[in-house]
């Protein structure tokens, strides 16, 4: 298995064959259950050296090996073979020791799950400055083309006037929410007033949209308010002929990236990694991995399609997955590798061959149809 990733990873990663055997050995182990430890992820590694030896090799790794960070973010994007993508970008954080761990990430969305493509590690545990945000950005946009990017969803964090004029610059096509003091003015209307104004009239479970201006731009603002009466509005861009909010709640599938990433997958908060540059070369071991067990859920979602349960609220039936294409896509690679070397091998070829299908197109066809 190792050999067969690592004759995909070598087409686009630059370095020595022996460390980017090293790598694919630690993507093997972290797909195959093992822990993110480094005595965990040494467990891939098929020779008959000493553990404390392949532990060396492991620590090693963290320590010299340089990445670039677009070649990784080529290589999981080719997994997917799309030509666009909705991506979201948001932080996570966590405070190791006295180290803050603050890192923010740009991922690529296929329905309820994300997949992260490229991040960067920030030096201080606030929020990211618009400086910051666009040559982050920017640096995918070199690698890739704007192009790449059907829509962007981002917190409400990710919204100034600079960081506005950068989206539109680059015809980046984006949803993002507003704080309610934020002021807007309506297209015909004279006065500059604050969101929560504009839209103080809304009813509950109202929905409006109105083209307007904010700091000088013409855009879209999507209002809706909830059974509580608590208000959210989106900015859009107007080029966007979706409904907004059905658009934006995808935005969640980065927070259960998250989860898988942390408590609830690969437990990378115990790495005990606290140089952040060794702990953005874990993350490759990671982002990959999750590449990898998210593609496998998707194939086999489509041969066996994960079972939907229906829950009734009130007068409304809802219906969800019993588990998320994660965790199927990860069980079954785990139980394949209690089998022979031969059906984990042909596994993996499979996962690493360009789709057939759109993955993307089956997830998101009533919004490309509009």
């Amino acid at each position: 298995m190792t050999e067969i990733l690592l004759q995909k990873l070598i087409l686009y990663i630059d370095g020595n064959k022996s460390r980017i055997k090293c790598l694919s050995s630690m993507i093997i182990s972290l797909i195959s259950g093992s822990s993110i430890h480094q005595k965990g992820l040494a467990l891939g590694i098929n020779n008959k050296a000493k553990a404390s030896s392949k532990a060396h090799r492991v620590y090693c790794f963290f320590k010299e090996f340089t990445f670039n960070y677009i070649q990784v973010a080529a290589f999981i994007l080719n997994l997917f073979g799309e030509e666009k993508y909705i991506v979201a970008m948001d932080r996570t954080n966590w405070k190791f020791g006295k180290t803050d761990i603050n890192i923010l990430f740009l991922v690529i969305v296929l329905g309820k799950i994300s997949v992260p493509v490229y991040w960067q590690s920030l030096p201080h545990s606030g929020g990211c400055s618009t400086e910051f945000m666009e040559g982050f950005l920017q640096r995918f946009i070199d690698g890739f083309g704007a192009k790449k990017i059907k829509y962007l969803l981002a917190d409400r964090e990710f919204m100034s006037r600079k960081w506005l004029d950068f989206l539109l610059k680059n015809k980046i096509y984006f949803v993002i929410p507003l704080k309610k003091d934020h002021k807007i003015r309506i297209k015909n209307e004279l006065r500059t007033i604050t969101v929560k104004k504009t839209f103080n009239d809304l009813n509950p479970l109202e929905y409006k949209t109105l083209e307007g201006v904010l700091w000088d731009k013409n855009v879209n603002f999507s209002a809706y308010k909830n059974d509580k009466n608590e208000l959210m509005v989106l900015v859009s861009s107007l080029e966007i002929e979706t409904n907004i909010f059905a658009l934006y709640k995808y935005r969640w599938s980065i927070e259960r990236l998250f989860k898988h990433l942390k408590s609830g997958g690969f437990d990378i908060e115990k790495s005990h990694l606290i140089i952040l540059e060794r702990f953005k070369k874990l993350l490759v071991v990671a982002a990959i991995a999750s590449a990898l067990i998210v593609k496998n859920g998707l194939i086999q979602n489509t041969l066996n399609p994960i079972p939907i349960k229906r829950q009734k609220v009130t007068n409304t039936t809802i219906t969800k997955q019993v588990f998320s294409l994660f965790t199927y896509g990860f069980d079954h690679i785990k139980y394949f590798f209690t089998k022979n070397t031969k059906a984990i091998a042909n596994l993996m070829q499979t996962i690493l061959e360009p789709p057939e299908t759109s993955f993307f197109f089956s997830f998101y066809q009533h919004l490309l149809n509009s």
